[in-house]
């Protein structure tokens, strides 16, 4: 899978992930409204929980730190086009900060390297920008 193709995916499952979220919430709201309300929201979870893993990284989000680490050449072109994406689903914030770390341990090609370079400054420029509106 290309560069693109992985960047497609990502945003395509990011867009489910929020959709299936929604759906839990969306349910839970009336899930005391008799059983089959109860039933619907127990479906929503469900399946949003079997879903969430495939659709949360490319290969699986489990497993995922140790095939990056590992070098293997699919993960590590994921992981860098998540970074480079920030897509935002349940859990994002907390799956960048790890891709962040472990994607630092990785081999990575000279092209990748200068792409992750990228997302350190844009990540820079960001806490700097924070910093500056904390401040006022």
């Amino acid at each position: 899978m290309d560069t693109e193709e992985l960047k497609r995916l990502i945003v395509a499952n990011a867009a489910e992930i929020v959709r299936l979220h929604a759906r839990v919430h969306e349910t839970e709201r009336h899930r005391s409204d008799g059983t089959r309300a109860r039933a619907e929201w127990t479906a929503a979870c469900a399946e949003f929980h079997a879903r969430y893993n495939d659709l949360a990284f490319p290969g699986g989000y489990h497993g995922a730190s140790a095939r990056i680490v590992a070098g293997d050449p699919t993960s590590v072109e994921a992981a860098i086009c998540f970074l480079e994406l920030r897509p935002y689903f349940f859990r994002s914030g907390y799956m960048y900060k790890e891709l962040l770390r472990k994607i630092k341990r990785a081999p990575l090609s000279l092209e990748q390297e200068q792409r992750f370079q990228v997302v350190l400054e844009r990540q820079a420029l960001w806490r700097t920008q924070q910093a500056k509106k904390n401040a006022s």
